[in-house]
């Protein structure tokens, strides 16, 4: 692997963000080649990866929570049974089956 720019002896370049190049899909963390120097600019520019010495431990960036919507159509003109009287369609009934532990 040859080293370019900021990079020298015991330094690698690292993707900081999921990057396509030649096929092949490296992850946050994975080590780039640097063969290429108008592709190591270009990722260096972009801030998509960077050089780290091979002793410093790769951050990964935090994980999210998934939040998304309940699903149903707010406020259709549906009686419901349900004790919490929700008047939704096509919600799926909260029951004890279906609880997350």
């Amino acid at each position: 692997m040859a080293n370019n720019n900021n990079g020298g002896e015991g330094t690698t370049l690292v993707a900081t963000y999921p990057i396509l190049y030649l096929a092949h899909q490296y992850k946050v963390g994975d080590a780039l080649p640097a063969n290429d120097a108008t592709m190591v600019n270009a990722w260096l520019e972009a801030g998509t990866a960077r050089w780290i010495n091979e002793t410093e431990p790769v951050q990964e960036p935090p994980k999210g929570k998934l939040t998304v919507a309940e699903p149903g159509l707010p406020e259709a003109n549906v009686v419901s049974n349900s004790p919490s009287h929700d008047n939704l369609v096509g919600k799926v009934p909260k029951t004890s089956r279906r609880k997350k532990e």
